[in-house]
């Protein structure tokens, strides 16, 4: 009687950590995660970042796209804003050390590094979906002299 109640509470605790992305913000965060370590050698992983992103920011990225599109004159999706040779995560994440804080429909994830540091992965649930919340300058704060002569100042 014992080992049946044992092996259903070893089922409940794998199905729990085993989420699909976007049912918790920790396995949107794993899940893109897993996404970026690939984007090199696996030509849709960039897409499924794309799709962990919270609405504005793809939408950043679709207008980016299409102003590459009109200058390149080629037709580029906005998930190939994100550069495979660019993409490289800051720090090698310890999922066991994850911490979430939810108010509402938002959410930090901090991720802690396997050899140290730590990151504020910022989500927010759209559609009953967890996305992660990247900000990125709008199109024209990036062109050469848009608002500053030119220089841009790395922090």
């Amino acid at each position: 009687m014992r080992a049946p109640r044992l092996l259903a509470s070893a089922a409940v605790l794998v199905v729990a950590c085993n989420r699909a992305p976007g049912e918790t913000p920790r396995a949107t965060v794993e899940a893109f995660a897993h996404a970026a370590q690939s984007a090199r050698t696996d030509s849709s992983a960039r897409q499924r970042m794309y799709d962990l992103l919270s609405q504005r920011a793809q939408g950043a990225l679709t207008d980016r796209a299409q102003q590459a599109s009109q200058l390149s004159g080629w037709e580029l999706q906005p998930w190939e804003m994100i550069a495979p040779g660019r993409i490289r995560l800051r720090l090698e994440i310890d999922p066991s050390s994850m911490d979430t804080r939810i108010s509402d429909d938002r959410a930090v994830v901090t991720v802690r590094g396997v050899t140290g540091g730590v990151a504020d992965v910022p989500l927010v649930r759209e559609g009953g979906r967890w996305r992660i919340d990247l900000s990125f300058p709008s199109v024209e704060a990036i062109r050469p002299g848009a608002g500053d002569g030119g220089s841009r100042s790395v922090p």
